[in-house]
């Protein structure tokens, strides 16, 4: 409970830039108290900024929230996109799995399709493929290589990337860090990025999975143009506004519904 409520401060955070101790209190139900306890671990964590009765989400672009609080944050909402993707996947495909957590909740959901080769530079999608799928017989599963980043327990490095530009996969599953007006998805962190540009200059379809959250954020490193995507997935928290300009760039947009 204390990991989804913190993830839900940082989500509103997001959206309204400030949050005082006492919204968040009456928000949550919960002491000030708790409250005051889970900005000091967010801000340990550097997920938040605490100022007089508050706290801020002023951070750099650069900065990458812990894998753990991501994967506690908007868990419906990744849940309901990682179904919707995972219904363009087909007997036969060879697929590109990303490294972020929303791609991580597509694994469950293939578990019906045979005869499929999943290609991955995370560490963590590869274990859980392992884990859910009978290899050899439904799934061949293909790990990248590449030097292994702490937490995120992605590949990165030019190991990563030749293992990318050396094949050519029907669909990539691509997971950014932000969405910025212009259309640009971003990453936070530059060798990442590298190895999603790899991913994606070798896949005929690129589907790009990002919770609504993602549009009020801007990475550090560029991974593509919008216009790249064949389907951009989201869900229903998305700004109108926000959507009519994606949109408007002519990528095919699929809203899902968390509930």
């Amino acid at each position: 409970m204390k990991q989804n409520r913190q993830g839900e401060i940082v989500e509103i955070l997001d959206t309204k830039g400030l949050a005082t101790v006492t919204e968040l209190s009456e928000h949550f139900s919960v002491s000030e108290m708790t409250i005051r306890r889970d900005l000091l671990e967010l801000e340990v964590a550097g997920l938040v900024r605490r100022v007089h009765g508050g706290a801020t989400r002023s951070l750099g672009r650069a900065f990458e929230p812990p894998f753990r609080m991501r994967s506690a944050s908007a868990t419906s909402a990744k849940q309901a996109i990682a179904r919707a993707a995972t219904a363009h996947i087909r007997e036969g495909d060879a697929i590109g799995l990303d490294v972020g957590s929303t791609v991580m909740e597509m694994v469950p959901e293939f578990v019906p399709i045979d005869n499929l080769t999943v290609v991955t530079a995370s560490l963590r999608v590869a274990t859980k493929v392992s884990e859910l799928h009978a290899l050899e017989r439904s799934i061949r599963l293909i790990v990248t290589g590449g030097i292994t980043r702490a937490d995120e327990l992605s590949l990165i490095g030019q190991r990563a990337i030749d293992g990318f530009r050396d094949i050519r996969l029907d669909k990539a599953f691509i997971s950014v860090g932000g969405i910025d007006p212009a259309g640009s998805a971003t990453e936070f962190n530059l060798e990442d990025a590298e190895v999603k540009r790899a991913m994606i200059a070798s896949s005929r379809d690129v589907i790009v999975l990002a919770d609504s959250s993602k549009f009020h954020q801007t990475g550090f490193a560029h991974v593509m143009d919008l216009d790249r995507a064949s389907v951009l997935i989201t869900d229903s928290g998305i700004d109108p506004d926000v959507l009519s300009t994606v949109r408007s760039t002519g990528v095919q947009v699929e809203v899902v519904d968390p509930a």
